[in-house]
């Protein structure tokens, strides 16, 4: 009954336009506060030269919303509710969505903002939270003045933000591309919200092991992947390691990663899930049957951050290639924009391989793919953009002065062509023997392949807690 009259009033209030119109400009004062859970009173005001519509782009969130008014007239419309957030929290306990740990929640911004509708592109939303004594707000949305700024993309498809009490930490990172040699130097911000669950100790480890991992990946892009982003940590009871993770783009980059409410050092460290996401927050959203390519480069460029930082061997980077990438070898053969499942990790995965040898090959060695995949970065094609795969590898071609990237898009995702991987392992000299993995740098292609792992820069090795 709730829902219907919400949707009721929403309709009655602000009819939807039969045409487009410009886009206004929107701002939300939204106060989190603490009584008997958490709660949201919001405020939404948009000028508009015609009436706005608002909905919840959440249906399941619907029945949280109370005290629903919606005002148009003069150019304005203005809608205030208030969002049973720990309600809605309870109820989804979902970490794709909106999960509560004590008084904390991770929730994606759609899923308590009312969103305005009716324009011909999304509208520019500037957002204000004040918190009650205790309570933090955070996203991974770019701050401009004391707003949070949603542009570009709609609410209902917007990044996580963190709420309530929580274990909060802004950590300051090398903005991206300032490690390159001559750069000056230049901060971002990776905004940390650990949700309750973890012992004290256990979430200095925690926080311990974001540190490092962001070092990690910082060597490997040359500063890191966004300039300012969200990470929200969601503890799992009775696990002691890493769980799901799930990058969310829209607007600005925001991670979750589910993990062990018993916290093990050695089981975070030896995991790959949270490395493998953020590469995600580098790279720009691909559309269009692109899956392949942003699980594809993600999973192949984890082992290497983590080689190069000390935590794995190259043996055991080959060994991973070696057992796993047989199962992406069929999306070749079917074309990889019909991959699915582990193809899209796997057959993405090798494609990524064959681009990294590709651009080694046309530069003689000067680039590999952390220029390609750096290069785009730095160009502004970042975590909050979305692009073609096309798009994608033009951009790339363009960091590396070479056609590899685009050659292979046309030749494996255009004209789907398939893949002999027994003879690519045998030209990189890499084969299985005796449960290990030998390299023979004899073989046609080892000069290539020898700098797949330790890279063409000197690599910086990020000790472990247990190392320093």
């Amino acid at each position: 009954m709730f829902r219907r009259t919400l949707l009721a009033a929403l309709l009655a209030a602000s009819p939807v336009l039969a045409q487009p119109v410009a886009v206004p400009d929107c701002t939300v004062d939204a106060r989190l506060s603490e009584r008997g859970g958490l709660g949201l009173d919001v405020t939404v005001r948009c000028r508009a030269p015609q009436p706005v519509a608002f909905e919840m782009g959440e249906a399941r969130a619907a029945p949280y919303v109370g005290d629903l008014e919606v005002e148009q007239g003069n150019g304005l419309a203005e809608a205030r509710y208030r969002f049973d957030l720990s309600g809605f929290a309870r109820a989804a306990d979902s970490t794709s969505l909106a999960v509560q740990r004590g008084n904390g929640v991770l929730a994606t911004l759609g899923s308590w903002l009312i969103e305005p509708h009716g324009y011909d592109r999304p509208p520019v939303i500037d957002i204000r939270v004040t918190n009650a004594r205790g309570l933090a707000f955070a996203a991974g949305l770019p701050r401009v003045g004391d707003a949070w700024r949603l542009a570009g993309t709609t609410v209902r498809f917007a990044g996580y933000t963190a709420l309530g009490r929580l274990t909060w930490r802004e950590l300051a990172v090398p903005a991206p591309g300032s490690l390159r040699p001559g750069q000056p130097a230049a901060h971002g911000v990776l905004r940390v919200a650990l949700l309750d669950g973890v012992a004290e100790a256990g979430r200095a480890d925690v926080l311990d092991w974001v540190e490092r991992t962001v070092q990690a990946q910082a060597n490997y892009w040359q500063g890191f992947t966004a300039r300012q982003a969200l990470l929200g940590l969601v503890p799992m009871a009775g696990r002691r390691g890493v769980g799901y993770g799930r990058t969310v783009p829209g607007g600005g980059v925001t991670v979750m990663v589910e993990i062990g409410s018993d916290v093990d050092r050695h089981r975070l460290f030896g995991d790959w899930v949270l490395t493998h996401e953020l590469v995600h927050t580098g790279m720009a959203f691909i559309r269009g049957r692109g899956t392949w390519f942003m699980e594809g480069a993600a999973t192949y460029v984890e082992p290497i951050i983590r080689a190069r930082a000390g935590w794995k061997t190259e043996e055991e980077v080959w060994r991973e290639w070696v057992d796993n990438m047989p199962k992406g070898v069929p999306a070749f053969a079917s074309g990889l924009a019909n991959a699915s499942g582990r193809e899209n990790y796997w057959g993405g995965a090798t494609f990524m391989l064959l681009a990294d040898l590709a651009i080694r090959r046309a530069s003689q060695g000067a680039k590999g793919l952390e220029d390609c995949l750096g290069g785009v970065l730095w160009s502004g094609l970042d975590g909050a953009q979305r692009a073609s795969v096309g798009d994608y590898a033009a951009a790339c071609d363009r960091a590396t002065g070479t056609r590899a990237m685009s050659n292979l898009v046309d030749r494996h995702f255009n004209r789907g062509e398939p893949l002999d991987l027994a003879a690519l392992w045998k030209e990189l000299g890499v084969s299985p023997i005796g449960g290990r993995i030998a390299l023979d740098d004899s073989a046609p292609g080892a000069a290539w392949r020898r700098m797949i792992v330790p890279g063409s820069r000197p690599p910086r090795p990020v000790k472990l807690p247990w190392q320093s």
